[in-house]
């Protein structure tokens, strides 16, 4: 039985296939946006080879860790929230590395991580997101009271973690921080408890 040192290497053809899928299975990475245009943004057809590919490692190797590389302006709230509950679900330890961008959607995914790791000058925008049901009245008055539900569980998320850095904050100032877009820099995330670490961080290590 081979041992992990004596894998064989990747064939030119799983090299291409990365490029296709953004997974790169040697080093257990998937890849998601900073790539083609639109690829950044949190849908049913990025999400789903997200999830796709999670899935794949967890599969190969359970237990092993992940890292999920996210640059993301954010997005759909269902979609994202579905690869949120996937990461937490899995068995093998999710680490998600934040480069160049997590906006909206993308900074609740980065919860998701085991570990949470930014890039130096990575940025993260939180605010309650954009309405964008049309709907005749009574149908807009459904959605409404949902997007309420939303946006408490979104408020949910980002305390539990935020409440270990500062255990006096309240679901009441997280709020007022998403009534707006607030944009923090990679340090001010991890100040916050929304983020772990700085990567040059993890590398001085």
């Amino acid at each position: 039985m081979l041992g992990k040192k004596d894998k064989p290497q990747p064939t030119i053809r799983q090299m291409e296939l990365f490029h296709d899928t953004n997974l790169y299975i040697p080093t257990r990475t998937v890849y998601f946006g900073g790539g083609v245009i639109n690829e950044d943004i949190v849908d049913s057809v990025t999400i789903a080879q997200v999830i796709k590919n999670l899935q794949i490692l967890e599969h190969r190797d359970q237990g092993e860790s992940i890292t999920l590389v996210l640059n993301s302006c954010g997005g759909s709230w269902e979609d994202g929230i579905a690869l949120y509950d996937m990461i937490r679900a899995l068995k093998s330890p999710v680490n998600i590395l934040a480069m160049g961008k997590v906006y909206s959607m993308g900074s609740v995914i980065l919860q998701a991580g085991d570990k949470r790791i930014m890039t130096k000058h990575t940025a993260m925008m939180i605010h309650d997101g954009l309405e964008g049901v049309e709907a005749p009245p009574k149908a807009f008055e459904a959605w409404g009271e949902w997007s309420k539900v939303t946006r408490k569980q979104m408020y949910e998320i980002y305390y539990e973690q935020m409440v270990k850095k500062s255990p006096d904050i309240t679901l009441g100032e997280i709020e007022s921080m998403c009534s707006h877009d607030t944009i923090l820099s990679a340090k001010n995330a991890v100040d916050v408890g929304l983020a772990d670490i700085i990567m040059e961080d993890v590398i001085k290590e």
